[in-house]
């Protein structure tokens, strides 16, 4: 299955600049011939240690970022210091060079990058915000993923995952939502990231939004909908499993039980719901979605704050109890 991040296994220099040209505003200073370089770290490396002469452990198998510190420094040397320092570097397999802030880098980079076949970048980005980005982006692709068979739709902004057995009916309820104006981001398997301490569900690139609906076939849903009711990337926030009638027991009915499916090592909250005749299961997933919502907001659930609200009663019924109980002990 390919999704619609980026394969780190073809992650070169060359895709990482066509993916980042517009975001970074790049410009290569040299010609393409680096491109084919890998990148291999969701991490990147100033070298201003390296350039001042200790190369020990240096990190060449990352992206270089040159920023202020480091083209000033190389201002300040003498030709034959600059011309050491920048031996430094280009005696490693770097995979490539970004400049900030939009410096002009010493001519000896230049001459040096284009002599090893280095792809050398510069952006008129201040370094730390180009860093962030940059590492935000790195962290997407290398980032750890898993498959899962399922649906994912956005309702209300919520990423809820719909899961069950097959035929259950997953994707003819998501159809519901969708045509009740949320946006499906991918049916029948969905490849989830774990980025940072959120989880990203994608779906295939090459399937794009096609829904299998049985009796019907394929369905194209932003030639049906418009591409207003799709999605590229969404969190998940919600698992929904429908199981059939008879597997949720009836403790379930009141909605204290809090109940979690690890993915990736993140706890997301899920409901269960049971799938039967004459349910609609499309208003269901719906007010699950708003539930989850409210809960986040809240600090609890509904059921939660009606639960404390029921014993609070029970606690004035029994004051009062004991109270008419006191009152007519003093009357005797």
């Amino acid at each position: 299955m390919q999704d619609r991040f980026i394969d780190p296994r073809i992650f070169s220099v060359g895709v990482m600049y066509d993916s980042l040209k517009k975001r970074l505003s790049l410009t290569c200073l040299t010609d393409s011939e680096g491109y084919n370089r890998m990148v291999v770290s969701p991490d990147i490396n100033r070298p201003g240690l390296c350039l001042s002469g200790y190369t020990h452990k240096f990190m060449y198998d990352r992206i270089q970022i040159f920023g202020e510190t480091e083209i000033i420094l190389l201002g300040q040397l003498s030709d034959q210091e600059r011309k050491s320092a920048i031996e430094n570097i280009f005696n490693f397999p770097i995979v490539c060079i970004i400049i900030t802030k939009d410096l002009k880098p010493p001519e000896d980079i230049i001459s040096a990058a284009i002599e090893s076949g280095t792809a050398l970048f510069v952006s008129p980005l201040d370094t730390t915000p180009l860093i962030h980005d940059l590492t935000d982006f790195l962290g997407e692709v290398f980032a750890f993923h898993i498959s899962l068979h399922g649906t994912l739709v956005d309702v209300y902004g919520e990423g809820l995952l719909v899961m069950g057995r097959s035929a259950i009916g997953k994707s003819e309820a998501v159809l519901g939502l969708v045509e009740r104006g949320h946006r499906l981001v991918a049916d029948d398997l969905v490849r989830v990231r774990k980025v940072g301490n959120s989880l990203l569900g994608s779906g295939d690139a090459l399937i794009g939004f096609h829904m299998e609906i049985r009796g019907i076939g394929f369905v194209s849903i932003s030639e049906l909908f418009g591409v207003g009711a799709t999605k590229e990337i969404q969190s998940v926030d919600l698992v929904v499993r429908l199981l059939d009638a008879g597997l949720v027991d009836e403790a379930d009915r009141s909605g204290l039980e809090d109940k979690f499916m690890n993915i990736l090592g993140i706890d997301v909250p899920m409901v269960e719901i049971p799938v039967l005749p004459g349910r609609n299961i499309t208003l269901l997933l719906e007010v699950a979605a708003m539930m989850n919502i409210q809960a986040k907001d809240t600090g609890c659930s509904s059921a939660e704050r009606l639960n404390r609200k029921l014993i609070a009663r029970m606690g004035r019924k029994k004051l009062r109890e004991e109270y008419d109980r006191k009152k007519d002990n003093s009357s005797e």
